[in-house]
């Protein structure tokens, strides 16, 4: 009996806080749905559409490792700072846009497209680039 409530304790905790962390991506979606003027029929659809664009995130970086190595072997340079993003930048444009073509219940226009694809990797790079400290 003892080891059970604490136990219990720590995954009534774990679960808040994955609640929270789901919470925190619908709400910055739909924040940023809001702000570009992006259309949405109802919460399921955002769920959808959020489950869908990390699958599509993944297969882009995948996408984009390949491009890397293969850029890499065939020509023994590595890439620069700017053909990372515009690759990147591509990739993800590239999968928000089949998301919202498989996808009847949001709707983007073309320059929402275009501004949450630049939101996201702007996001991205200002979270998960590495620091450089060589200064």
């Amino acid at each position: 009996m003892r080891k059970i409530i604490p136990n219990v304790i720590v995954s009534i905790l774990l679960l808040i806080i994955l609640l929270g962390v789901a919470a925190f991506f619908l709400f910055f979606h739909i924040g940023i749905f809001e702000v570009l003027g992006i259309q949405y029929e109802s919460w399921a659809s955002v769920f959808l559409f959020i489950g869908l664009s990390f699958v599509a995130d993944a297969v882009a970086k995948v996408l984009f490792i390949f491009m890397k190595t293969r850029y890499f072997l065939s020509t023994g340079q590595q890439f620069k700072q700017y053909h990372d993003a515009i690759f990147r930048i591509l990739l993800d444009f590239v999968a928000v846009h089949l998301i919202d073509e498989w996808m009847t219940s949001v709707h983007f226009s073309i320059f929402s497209k275009i501004g949450f694809v630049l939101i996201i990797y702007l996001i991205d790079i200002l979270l998960f680039q590495k620091k450089d400290h060589d200064r």
